[in-house]
């Protein structure tokens, strides 16, 4: 008898989902051509953000995409896909086109694939917006991958983004479609649930430095320095004044504050390299071996930092994650791009294949803001092999060097702009992801950047 009534209770689940979701369910009709970017975006904008089950269809012959709601209605949307075929110029998209937002009055949303024409009738809506095309071109990164323009660290500049060019880089692109479609569901009579969100806040630290003087002779050099290099008295003095506590050793000091903040921090270290490597430090050295047990025995979080040589050998990427895990008995599955080098979509793939949770370098190092459009995670596509990964992305919004020694703005100015970054975050019930370095906070520079951080953590 238990065992009827187990099937039963299985059965009428079964036909509750089944009815919910027929209830519910977005049909979206698209042609064949890039079946396979559609889906994920799709996925990711309609089941992933918004919680809404969607199936994706295709219609022999049709030049557009029609999203039909359960009562019949419909949103049609111009089929700019086409441009993400390969060899097809970025040129195609994007014409400095902008579409007044019809349901928030002043909000002009950029136009990356279509046109800003926009029609409403009693049981259709007509948006000229390719909402799919737009919000993949931001997820996907495809720019990077179609630019051969590079910095001198061989990263993809925010100077030659869109976003930058196009003014947007400080907004959550994607989220304002989002915003743009459910309006547009609901003017159509959709009864389905938008899936809820809470804001939260991610701290990540990046340890290129774990400290400023592995040996008494070092402390001399910093004077030195000081003196004789950049022939700054007021420099010299904050050192005499400084020299009982290592200024990188701030780690303590950045667990506690989250801990108060009810938050877990995350410290993404580098593995075992040559000596002569960018930021060297020895894995071995009791001090890091000690500053690890220290970290893991609070609940926080290692991660990991591949090395500036790294982005061009997967061997090295391998070699220091293993190097790395050995020293640490939590399971390393995140991290972080050192020098936030990453080359799209090959670094993704390769965080990929290592059996990485999530990554996320995709933070610009000159400016703060939306590289990806987004401040959710989202699982990432892969431009060249055409496929989801299993790997996820948490943008990066900010990061303290971007603003102190990229932009040379004063700790006033970042931390306005920061707690503005912040609100935008909060909006739209988004995760804060920032990056502050431990060697930023308590040396003759970054000093005066200590409440830049607490706010950051702590005022409301």
């Amino acid at each position: 008898m238990a065992s009827k009534k187990i099937v039963r209770d299985i059965l009428y689940f079964l036909r509750f989902l089944q009815q919910h979701f027929s209830a519910t369910m977005l049909r979206i009709r698209t042609n064949a051509c890039c079946f396979a970017e559609k889906q994920y975006t799709c996925l990711v904008l309609f089941q992933t953000f918004l919680g809404i089950p969607c199936q994706l269809e295709v219609a022999a012959g049709l030049n557009h995409h029609i999203l039909q709601l359960p009562n019949g209605t419909e949103i049609h949307l111009p089929d700019t896909f086409l441009a993400f075929q390969p060899g097809t110029p970025i040129s195609t998209l994007a014409q400095n086109c902008w579409l007044e937002d019809p349901y928030n009055i002043g909000v002009q949303l950029p136009v990356i694939g279509g046109t800003n024409q926009f029609e409403v009738s009693e049981n259709r809506i007509y948006c000229g917006l390719d909402v799919l095309a737009s919000a993949f071109f931001m997820l996907s990164r495809w720019e990077e991958q179609q630019s051969s323009v590079r910095d001198q660290h061989g990263r993809f500049p925010a100077q030659a983004s869109l976003a930058c060019q196009m003014g947007f880089l400080h907004r959550p692109i994607v989220h304002e479609y989002l915003e743009l479609v459910w309006n547009m569901l609901v003017r159509l009579g959709y009864q389905g649930a938008r899936k809820k969100r809470q804001y939260s806040i991610l701290v990540s630290h990046d340890v290129d430095h774990p400290l400023l003087w592995w040996k008494q002779t070092d402390r001399l050099r910093t004077l030195a320095g000081s003196i004789l290099k950049r022939g700054n008295l007021k420099e010299t003095q904050f050192w005499l004044q400084h020299f009982q506590k290592d200024p990188f050793d701030t780690f303590d000091w950045l667990m506690m504050h989250s801990e108060q903040a009810g938050l877990v921090s995350h410290f993404n270290f580098m593995g075992d390299r040559s000596s002569n490597s960018d930021c060297y430090y020895p894995l071995q050295h009791p001090f890091v071996q000690n500053l690890i047990g220290r970290i893991e025995a609070r609940g926080h979080v290692i991660g990991f930092h591949p090395s500036y040589e790294s982005l061009e050998s997967p061997d090295k990427f391998q070699q220091e994650l293993d190097s790395l895990q050995a020293c640490v008995k939590q399971k390393i599955n995140t991290g972080r791009q050192h020098y936030l080098r990453f080359q799209t979509p090959d670094t993704w793939a390769r965080w990929d294949r290592a059996g990485m949770q999530w990554d996320s370098s995709m933070g610009y190092p000159e400016m703060p803001g939306f590289r990806c459009g987004v401040c959710y995670s989202f699982p990432v596509f892969d431009v060249v092999q055409r496929k989801t990964l299993q790997l996820w992305e948490k943008p990066l919004i900010a990061m303290e060097v971007s603003l102190g020694l990229y932009q040379h703005l004063s700790p006033e100015t970042a931390g306005a702009q920061l707690l503005q970054l912040r609100k935008t975050v909060k909006q739209y019930d988004g995760e804060f992801v920032f990056l502050w370095h431990n060697s930023s906070l308590n040396d003759y520079f970054w000093q005066s950047w200590q409440s830049v951080y607490l706010d950051l953590l702590h005022q409301p």
